[in-house]
């Protein structure tokens, strides 16, 4: 039996806001920082929040994949999987920087059926069902109507790994910095893509990424009127590291301009 997609709604929703709940329990606290990389950092609110979304999901719907940051994957015979970031933007987190998300998706038959993102400082609940429109705290969003790379507001955010695809992001940030109004670094992927969603920002380009770290924004954009790409242009897949979103209207100069570089 295939559940019906308000009800994958309700889990993910439940599940995201009460990890969201328990990592702004322990934000005031001071955690031991063990390190998955250089500059990668995770906690035990990052397991702690894991925890809890498995639980939900688990409860509910046993014989479902699972794909997390932290646990890594549970593969079963089902068509459904859902896709985890239990604390998106440890660093921050770490560093009490207000910006750092619960990401919770579900994919059926490798298509976006539900995604939701919880900004847990500001408490803002960004949600989305495929064919279903987007929202933040229950009211409908939709992306921003800027049309000119000049008068846009961009995004952006640098891989762990100082390689040659952190070099070359340093040449668009540069490019798009003097082509805009500005380019913000946020350090939560989720949340960037939450607010293009929204209209506060009208782009977002990043290179690295995991498949949890964008398997939910990539819905809520799409629902909310924009579009998602890889920076080639060609189609995006959360199982590719690079991602060009926007409010639709700027997609192709974005693109155009990342290939005149």
């Amino acid at each position: 039996m295939n559940p019906k997609p308000q009800l994958l709604l309700r889990v993910a929703l439940h599940a995201a806001e009460k990890a969201a709940q328990y990592i702004s329990n322990e934000s005031s606290k001071d955690h031991r920082v063990d390190f998955k990389g250089v500059s990668d950092l995770v906690t035990q609110v990052d397991y702690g929040s894991e925890k809890i979304i498995l639980s939900e999901i688990n409860d509910h719907f046993p014989d479902h994949n699972i794909l997390t940051e932290e646990s890594g994957e549970k593969s079963v015979e089902s068509l459904y999987t859902w896709i985890i970031d239990p604390l998106d933007g440890t660093t921050n987190f770490v560093h009490r920087y207000p910006f750092y998300a619960v990401s919770v998706s579900v994919y059926f038959k490798k298509r976006p059926v539900v995604g939701v993102i919880v900004d847990v400082y500001h408490k803002h609940t960004y949600s989305a069902t495929a064919g279903g429109g987007a929202f933040r705290n229950g009211d409908p969003i939709s992306v921003s109507k800027t049309r000119k790379l000049q008068n846009a507001l961009l995004a952006t955010g640098f891989p762990y790994i100082h390689d040659t695809a952190w070099s070359r992001n340093f040449e668009y940030f540069t490019k798009f910095t003097d082509l805009t109004h500005g380019v913000r670094r946020a350090g939560s992927a989720s949340i960037d893509l939450a607010h293009v969603a929204c209209g506060w920002l009208d782009g977002f380009w990043e290179f690295g990424l995991k498949p949890w770290d964008s398997s939910a924004g990539l819905l809520i954009i799409e629902e909310a009127g924009g579009k998602v790409s890889k920076a080639d242009g060609s189609q995006f897949s959360i199982f590719i590291p690079d991602i060009v979103a926007s409010n639709g209207h700027l997609h192709t100069e974005i693109l155009k301009s990342m290939k005149n570089l």
